[in-house]
């Protein structure tokens, strides 16, 4: 049961936020034309390129993946580890850890790098914990990256682990002990999810700048923006990301294909979560490490922005260091909220409101578009591939790379290029790949009976796909729209190359202080930030459980009636 105008518009979409930037950057780059600097859009960069150009990129290419692999070596293990307690065991406060994950993977990479490095790392004059920076180099930014990392891989993992059947691990029980069938069926069964979280921890750490650029390490991602910032035009710029873009774009490819193409039976396990394993005399000892690890990685970031708002009255000609103070916190989150807080005469002018306004339009057009993809993929094979290949393609290609391909495709239409309408796009073009992978399962899985069902009923196709369609996959698309916003509310690397003069969004706020160092007032934004999240990031988890539910298709003909 399909629609002409979900075609269309699905077809439309994928032209406006994928086909058509990378048609304009491809001939772009075949022209070999440079560029001049655009300080207006993207900032100032200060970068050394005393590298050869000879051996340049294979050294970015080696720094790319040692840092890759750094990340996965530390996140992987834990993730792991984290996921099987959450998910399969009798832990204490286990929802309520969950819930936390969606929140904390929520939050953009600035927030992320003015926590940990401006009181752990070389952001700050002084450390949160008096000794000296731990959090620098190659080092500093795999921890910063696993941190940022470790509840988008504990929840891909995670959801592996519920999907096992039941049956299996009931049949090896009678075989052998709890800890052999984890091992033998549970983890087994697993490896297509764990697989998929390496590789959302590879396309998440290759494909971001900001850390790198802050710590001077030159990846992929910091590369290609550097060869745009400084005039050597969309050629050089493509040319360093394609490589990584064509690898990690065909492994998602095939990833999602593959666990696209399971035994449609297994899809159903949502509603059929396996045994929870009993953690036994020790479930009170492992429930409160795992409280204090968590405590640990959550208050120790929030501790550095505290005790760096508060600290003030600093006079450096007189050699008077700043100390902290209870009026100086409040002093400095008052100067921070006046600085990001919604203004209605200038609205682009406000960081706040900017990135409310343009994330709430850019993620409704992301997932109308991704609903659309969705549906469309329903009985067509060829279209879930072709959705799946666009999908993996714009989660490959780095942030910079986006941002340069829709400056090359709407830099002739000055009502798009000049206007907040070159965000929207560029944002939903970053956010779209997650709302379409939260809502394929959701659409493709709607029982067929039900819609026939309700054409039985007397109700045209076109009555069912506006009145029941919809009703059945709300939950999924409340989800997605939630997870879309907060990502393209904190999404960086595209919207600093495209956003116009006059229009700056919170984000590139931050991002642009960061070069500057961690002070009070940048310290007192990031809390007002790390507020907003938790209260957005508590309504995103409250909108995926409710999505979940639709997954069961008893609840779903319950809520068709």
């Amino acid at each position: 049961m399909r629609s002409r105008a979900t075609d269309a518009f699905a077809a439309a979409f994928l032209a406006v936020v994928l086909v058509f930037p990378a048609i304009a950057t491809i001939l772009e780059a075949a022209g070999g034309g440079a560029v001049e600097s655009t300080p207006d859009r993207g900032g100032a960069l200060i970068v050394s390129t005393n590298d050869d150009s000879s051996v340049r990129p294979l050294r970015v290419a080696l720094r790319t993946l040692e840092l890759v692999g750094s990340t996965s070596a530390i996140v992987l293990p834990v993730g792991l580890v984290a996921a099987a307690l959450l998910f399969r065991t009798d832990l204490f406060g286990r929802g309520l850890l969950a819930s936390a994950l969606v929140v904390i993977a929520l939050i953009p990479m600035p927030l992320h790098a003015a926590a940990w490095l401006g009181g752990f790392g070389n952001l700050g004059r002084s450390q949160a914990l008096g000794s000296a920076p731990v959090l620098v180099g190659m080092g500093g930014a795999a921890v910063v990256h696993a941190i940022a990392a470790l509840p988008w891989v504990v929840l891909i993992i995670g959801l592996g682990l519920r999907e096992v059947e039941p049956e299996l691990e009931e049949a090896a029980l009678l075989e052998g002990n709890a800890w052999s069938v984890f091992r033998r069926v549970t983890l087994r069964r697993s490896l297509g999810m764990f697989a998929a979280a390496a590789l959302a921890t590879a396309v998440m750490t290759a494909g971001d700048m900001t850390v790198t650029d802050l710590l001077g390490i030159r990846t992929y991602a910091e590369e290609a923006y550097l060869q745009y910032q400084i005039g050597q035009g969309p050629a050089a710029a493509a040319a360093t990301a394609i490589p990584p873009l064509i690898v990690v774009g065909s492994l998602l490819f095939v990833v999602t294909e593959r666990l696209a193409a399971l035994d449609p039976e297994r899809i159903q396990w949502h509603a059929r979560i396996g045994r929870t394993w009993r953690l036994g005399r020790g479930r009170v000892w492992i429930s409160l490490l795992a409280w204090c690890v968590v405590a640990l990685l959550a208050g120790l970031p929030l501790y550095s922005l505290i005790w760096r708002a508060g600290r003030v009255n600093g006079d450096a000609a007189a050699g008077l260091l700043p100390y902290w103070s209870l009026e100086g916190l409040f002093g400095s989150l008052g100067e921070g909220a006046r600085a990001i807080w919604p203004s209605t005469s200038r609205w682009m002018r406000k960081p706040l409101w900017a990135s409310l306004v343009l994330a709430a339009c850019s993620t409704t057009v992301a997932t109308a578009g991704a609903w659309c993809l969705a549906w469309s993929s329903r009985g067509r094979r060829w279209v879930r591939r072709a959705s799946m290949a666009a999908a993996a393609a714009a989660l490959a290609a780095p942030g910079p790379v986006a941002g340069m391909a829709f400056v090359l495709a709407y830099r002739h239409f000055d009502w798009i290029y000049d206007s907040p309408w070159i965000v929207v796009l560029a944002a939903a073009g970053r956010v779209w790949p997650y709302a379409f992978l939260l809502l394929l399962p959701s659409l493709l899985k709607i029982p067929s009976e039900l819609l026939e069902a309700r054409r039985l009923e007397g109700l045209s196709a076109g009555a069912v796909l506006r009145r029941t369609v919809p009703r059945l996959s709300a939950g999924p698309a409340a989800g997605a729209w939630a997870v879309g916003f907060l990502l393209a509310f904190g999404e960086l690397p595209a919207v600093n190359l495209v956003a116009p003069p006059g229009l700056t969004t919170l984000p590139i706020l931050v991002w642009g202080a960061l070069h500057i160092g961690v002070e009070s007032r940048l310290a007192a934004i990031a809390l007002w930030l790390t507020a907003i999240y938790l209260v957005a990031g508590a309504a995103t988890s409250f909108a995926l459980r409710l999505g979940r539910r639709s997954f069961d298709p008893s609840e779903r003909a319950r809520n068709a009636d």
